[in-house]
């Protein structure tokens, strides 16, 4: 959902949804990919985690189904009717959308102070805050998510996110809604005098401890305080119609570190809800970390393109490297871009098994787990089309697995792999070789 959109425009190539700009505190970027000595070893400098929040999907509802969770009624008939709590009907008032507070041609400010039990403010037109208003109501919450991981200062390397426990593939971070969210025309067609006062005004009527967090974080362009934080800490996201592109800003996720090849995925669902999964595991002591790059291209390329957008020359294990195993990497990533270019066409003849699980052999050497959904979908497919219904499920398998992970359980890929994993044979796919 979404492309990079940084501050030297839009990027092309595989569809990895991306941060605007994420050079994190002190402009430092630390290589993330090492594991840390042992906590007890360690002098780190915790700090305070009362504004990092995180949704409890397993004890709430899944988000991306849109199943609220059911309101607790009372017995109590006043003039005939049941009234809910009093507790409930102070969370119904609080969780209300206010506004609009104030308007520049058709972009206007809104605000919840109880959204998600945070609050948060949109700057948008009334089409958009309408599709946002409709959103399921998030009525649970986890304080901190500290269980797993800390926010720390990490010598050298400004603040991060260290785990404190083994986090397991699959495992689940956080999943955060946005503080601020601002549609990109908006960003675009307003004058800056504009654009600031409404954006001063959507910050300023954040509820204190979300204010508080949304200007803690660091900024990369300097000038306007607010405008530099949403500039350099965002996600561009749509609403799912041509008007809809927003940027939205969450505050807990700009505390994750860049890393070319990240131990953390992230993907934002249907309901403006951000979250991130482990993609292998974690160990205690290691730094958690997305990308905010198109991991797939050259290092050259990875290196300029972090120097242009965030003003920062990537340190990562991946960027680390010497030169002569930097060019063997690329060259791993280059076979990968022509396999598969080469496999993607199922019309092509030549595309031999052998092929498939060289796509894959080179996904894992080069550490994309992160993006590897992919590549077991295509592989699934393609040993369904050469009548090998044992590979083609365990390929299809790997592809959900993945896929829930990268994309949400929702996702088209993840449907569809689902399908073909239930029953090979009645795929559309099955022994559909091209002959010679």
């Amino acid at each position: 959902m979404g492309i990079l959109f940084g501050h030297g425009g839009h990027r092309s190539g595989p569809s990895h949804l991306g941060l605007i700009c994420s050079e994190n505190h002190e402009g430092i970027v630390p290589s993330t990919l090492r594991l840390l000595p042992d906590l007890q070893s360690v002098s780190w400098t915790q700090v305070p985690i009362s504004n990092l929040r995180a949704l409890d999907l397993d004890a709430t509802f899944r988000l991306n189904h849109g199943d609220d969770l059911p309101i607790a009624s009372s017995n109590r008939v006043i003039n005939g009717q049941h009234r809910p709590p009093l507790e409930e009907e102070a969370t119904r008032i609080a969780d209300s959308w206010k506004g609009p507070h104030s308007c520049e041609e058709r972009y206007c400010v809104w605000s919840n102070t109880g959204f998600s039990g945070q609050g948060m403010s949109i700057v948008t037109t009334m089409a958009n805050h309408q599709r946002v208003e409709r959103l399921p109501k998030v009525t649970a919450r986890l304080e901190g998510a500290s269980s797993h991981f800390l926010l720390a200062a990490v010598p050298g390397k400004g603040l991060g996110l260290i785990a404190t426990r083994k986090i397991r593939r699959g495992e689940r971070i956080m999943a955060v809604q946005p503080a601020i969210l601002v549609h990109l025309k908006f960003i675009e067609e307003s004058e800056l005098e504009d654009q600031y006062r409404l954006l001063e005004l959507a910050v300023n009527k954040l509820p204190t401890a979300r204010k508080d967090s949304f200007m803690a974080q660091a900024g990369d362009l300097g000038g306007h305080r607010i405008s530099d934080v949403i500039f350099t800490n965002s996600f561009q996201m749509s609403l799912g119609e041509e008007d809809g592109f927003h940027l939205g800003n969450f505050p807990e996720v700009s505390r994750f570190n860049h890393d070319c090849r990240p131990n953390v995925a992230f993907y934002i669902d249907n309901n403006l809800t951000h979250h991130t999964h482990a993609v292998r595991d974690i160990h205690p002591g290691e730094e958690l970390s997305i990308s905010y790059l198109d991991s797939f291209q050259a290092r050259s390329v990875r290196q300029e393109r972090a120097r242009a957008s965030w003003g920062f020359s990537c340190s990562c294990s991946q960027c680390s490297l010497s030169k002569t195993e930097a060019d063997a990497s690329d060259a791993r990533l280059f076979s990968i871009y022509q396999i598969e270019n080469e496999i993607s066409d199922f019309s092509n003849q030549e595309a031999s098994p052998a092929l498939v699980e060289r796509l894959i052999s080179l996904y894992r050497e080069e550490r994309l787990e992160f993006r590897i959904a992919g590549a077991y979908t295509i592989a699934a497919l393609k040993y369904n089309l050469f009548g090998k219904a044992k590979l083609a499920k365990k390929y299809a398998e790997l592809a959900v697995e993945a896929g829930i992970i990268e994309n949400g359980p929702d996702a088209a890929d993840v449907r569809a792999m689902r399908e073909l994993a239930d029953d090979p044979k009645g795929h559309w796919s099955w022994n559909q070789k091209p002959r010679r």
